[in-house]
C-alpha cells in the first residue's frame, strides 16, 4: 500500500489548508484546548507532508486566526524559507453585531482571518 506522499511527491500543484482553530463550537470533534506546543506540532507535521508533496512552483495556502497566524508565520518560514512567503490575505470571516458587541469595551473586536500565502522554491 502507498501513502500519498508516495504517490504524489512533488507532483501537487497547490494546497489549501483550513485547519480547525478556536472554533468554541461543540459540533465540531475538534480540541480547543491544543497547547500551543501541541498546535505547534500538529501543524508542523501537516506543513511537512504538503511541502512533499507540492511541485517545484506549487503553492500553498492556509487559512488562519489571529490566535495562531504569528506561530503560521514562524512554521511556514521554517519549511519554506523566509523568501517563498507571498503574501497574507484577509478574509471577512463574519458581520459583527448583536452580542458580539456586549464586550466591545473590553476587546477589539474580529471579523476577518488570515491566508497566508507560501510559493514552494529550492533553497
Amino acid at each position: 500500500m502507498y501513502s500519498l506522499v508516495d504517490r504524489y511527491a512533488s507532483k501537487i500543484k497547490l494546497i489549501y489548508l483550513d485547519p480547525p482553530f478556536n472554533t468554541k463550537n461543540g459540533d465540531f470533534p475538534y480540541n480547543d484546548r491544543f497547547n500551543h506546543s501541541t498546535w505547534l506540532t500538529f501543524m508542523k507535521n501537516r506543513i511537512d507532508v504538503a511541502r512533499k508533496l507540492l511541485k517545484e512552483d506549487g503553492l500553498i495556502f492556509i487559512e488562519i486566526d489571529h490566535l495562531e497566524e504569528a506561530y503560521l508565520k514562524v512554521l511556514l518560514d521554517m519549511s519554506f524559507g523566509i523568501q517563498n512567503y507571498v503574501a497574507t490575505i484577509s478574509v471577512k470571516s463574519n458581520s459583527i453585531s448583536g452580542s458580539k458587541t456586549s464586550h466591545k469595551g473590553k476587546t477589539i473586536l474580529k471579523n476577518y482571518d488570515s491566508i497566508r500565502v507560501v510559493l514552494v522554491k529550492s533553497f
